[in-house]
């Protein structure tokens, strides 16, 4: 009995370890932002969701002191390095990336939000909600 005790102990410890290194929970907040000549602003954020889902990121957006709002990129992400907003005057699209691959963009003269891993998958009229960000605009 007591050497089943020690094996569970062990399996335990390593499904744990292995939670920590993949998902690296905790840390929650602004992973880039964005705030153009025009006075509007830009943010994505995430979440750690301390579960088997391990972070939500989403995509806030304001017009110079409009409402906030909210557009859906991920809720079962694993946590974001390196995310970045870069902005192109010509086409008038917000970029976002992770890690130097294509996560999302807005589309400010059509309105529209896109997602996606590497390219568009799926696009909506933005934004998807009125809703106050969880995290400050830095």
């Amino acid at each position: 009995m007591k050497l089943v005790g020690i094996i569970v102990s062990v399996l335990i410890a390593i499904v744990a370890a292995l939670f920590f290194l993949v998902v690296q929970p905790g840390t929650s907040g602004v992973v880039a932002s964005l705030r153009l000549p025009d006075g509007s602003e830009y943010m994505v954020t995430q979440r750690c969701n301390w579960s088997p889902e391990p972070y939500t990121v989403a995509f806030y957006m304001r017009s110079a002191g409009g409402p906030w709002g909210w557009c859906y990129i991920d809720h079962q992400a694993n946590r974001w390095h390196d995310a970045a907003m870069t902005y192109d005057p010509a086409t008038d699209i917000i970029t976002v990336t992770e890690r130097g691959t294509w996560r999302a963009a807005l589309d400010r003269k059509r309105i529209m939000f896109s997602i996606g891993a590497g390219k568009p998958k799926r696009e909506l009229a933005a934004p998807q909600e009125v809703r106050q960000p969880e995290f400050a605009f830095p």
